[in-house]
């Protein structure tokens, strides 16, 4: 599946978001994320949705696939890679951390 059709699926997913058919929408990130897109949108989204939802291991299996996405990113490969890295290492961190308290 390439690039575009990935982005397609993501525009429609916003679009089940607006008219409140989380489910529909979470399916067509799921999918994305599936096929390791290389953008933040569909593992942002499932983790905002997870978290609202309570949903912790799902939660953590989206953010550790993002860990597990964007890994390969260093600095000098590319500084957006590298960056959204960085932010999914801290969520991962933050959120692990928490359920540890709790």
């Amino acid at each position: 599946m390439g690039w575009s059709n990935q982005v397609e699926r993501n525009l429609e997913a916003i679009e089940y978001e607006k008219d409140g058919e989380i489910d529909k929408a979470i399916k067509l990130y799921e999918e994305n994320i599936a096929e390791d897109f290389e953008g933040t949108y569909p593992y942002e989204r499932l983790a905002e949705i997870y978290l609202q939802a309570d949903q912790e291991k799902d939660l953590i299996r989206v953010l550790e696939k993002a860990l597990v996405v964007f890994e390969g990113a260093e600095l000098s490969d590319c500084q957006y890679k590298h960056t959204q890295l960085e932010r999914f290492k801290e969520m991962y961190k933050n959120f692990t951390t928490t359920l540890e308290n709790i």
